[in-house]
């Protein structure tokens, strides 16, 4: 895939990486969905559990992307320059760092589980109810936060069809073993909402055992005579590119919470509408989404073979790329909206509602993709505190604020069209940015 990568025509080649991680994410959130509707069967305490337990589970996933986008930048970086060895120590390194961080997550988490979440606002009637999901989930953090990591370092490589497939398979397995183990069968006793969080990491656990024995088989789980002072140098490597990777990942939770508490007032009917639109917007952009999980492998590793023009060839080619994807997206929403309300809501105010989301937030999508891609591109170069600083420009100053002024002027329309004109206006001002930098880069 190197050879590809470094010389095949550029968006064939893009395409081959990202076409199955579309697929991959896909599975992952038609998993979600499957999960949730099988938990909502237990009850309004075990919905509300999970509920407590987001917080929880968003911080360590973010964790291990922003880790995983640190470690990838290195491996890709290290096989675009042909250093095999390198990329198989900074491998070998991110799989002892997710498991330290494993280790150290799951034991105070387990110490102090009815403590963290006394202080997250749940009562004490519902503390049994979290135990008994976060008593599974604490050690599967351990293997969550391993195959993360070793999901990044394949893709870092350019090998993003087995972990997609893994993916996919995941999510069929835990459809599969969801009612099995919640509400049990034959002898089998169900579990209940505990059954859920073992399902998942019964997942993590095969899909974890795939990808490592083929990094084994392709040496990327070996010491390769790395001593532990080189281990703390890559350590402290990914920690400098984590960080900044994981706060900008966890900033857009942030800014849609800003929004629902703006949504708030609005009525219950509006909260409900925004909340489905917030559920459908990742089948949205979820070629996004899979695009800036590849992008950076192209980018980083034609970047140390000194391939600059592929890399402008590769950023130009998915803008446009996006915008026409990003278009069709909105025709979409736009010919299905009524049918989509109807089918999560019979609520006329609630369906009126999610239509409005679906007619006008989704316009702003292409400016988000452009600002995205832009970010994915420096994470791969290992600039990943430049890229925080361009998504908070993204949300704190364009997105939260033009959903402010829109909802001020027009309420509830105003609200989503304001953060639409939001991530358009961000996503033009980045673009003319990137070319004005093209241009300098080539007088130069």
């Amino acid at each position: 895939m190197r050879q590809a990568i470094l010389s095949g025509p550029v968006n064939r080649t893009l395409y081959s990486l990202t076409q199955p991680m579309v697929l991959g994410i896909m599975a992952v959130f038609f998993f979600n969905m499957v999960d949730t509707w099988f938990i909502s069967l237990l009850g309004t305490e075990s919905l509300a559990a999970v509920g407590f337990a987001m917080p929880v589970t968003m911080l360590v996933m973010n964790l291990a992307i922003g880790l995983g986008i640190a470690m990838s930048a290195l491996i890709a970086r290290a096989v675009g320059a042909d250093d095999n060895l390198q990329a198989q120590r900074a491998a070998m390194a991110g799989l002892l760092l997710s498991l330290l961080l494993g280790v150290v997550i799951a034991v105070a988490g387990w110490l102090s589980n009815d403590a963290l979440f006394r202080l997250l606002g749940a009562g004490d009637e519902l503390l049994p109810e979290i135990r008994r999901f976060m008593v599974f989930w604490w050690p599967g953090a351990i293997v969550l936060l391993l195959m993360m990591m070793q999901n990044s370092a394949m893709r870092a490589t350019g090998n993003t069809k087995l972990p997609s497939q893994m993916m996919m398979v995941a999510a069929v397995l835990n459809a599969l073993l969801d009612p099995l183990l919640i509400f049990g069968w034959g002898p089998l006793p169900g579990m209940g909402i505990g059954g859920a969080a073992l399902a998942s990491a019964l997942c993590w656990i095969l899909v974890l055992l795939v990808i490592m024995t083929r990094q084994r088989r392709e040496g990327y789980i070996s010491r390769h005579g790395m001593g532990w002072h080189d281990v703390r140098v890559l350590w402290k490597r990914m920690l400098q590119l984590g960080v900044p990777a994981m706060v900008t990942n966890m900033m857009v939770p942030v800014a849609g919470a800003i929004l629902l508490v703006m949504v708030a007032p609005l009525g219950p009917e509006a909260v409900a509408g925004f909340g489905v639109g917030m559920r459908l917007e990742p089948f949205a952009i979820v070629v996004i989404l899979a695009l800036t999980s590849t992008l950076p492998v192209f980018v980083a590793q034609n970047h140390a073979a000194a391939q600059y023009d592929r890399i402008w060839q590769a950023l130009y080619s998915s803008f446009r790329f996006l915008a026409l994807w990003q278009g069709a997206v909105c025709l979409i929403f736009w010919v299905t909206g009524h049918w989509l309300a109807q089918l999560f809501s019979a609520d006329p105010a609630v369906q009126q509602s999610i239509v409005e989301y679906v007619r006008w937030l989704p316009l702003g999508y292409g400016g988000m993709g452009i600002v995205l891609c832009v970010n994915s591109a420096l994470n791969s170069l290992q600039r990943t505190q430049t890229s925080m600083v361009i998504n908070f420009v993204r949300l704190f100053a364009f997105y939260v604020p033009g959903a402010f002024i829109g909802a001020d002027l027009g309420g509830y329309p105003g609200l989503l069209i304001g953060a639409a004109a939001g991530n358009l206006l961000m996503g033009g001002l980045l673009l003319w940015r990137v070319r004005h930098y093209q241009l300098q880069s080539a007088a130069a």
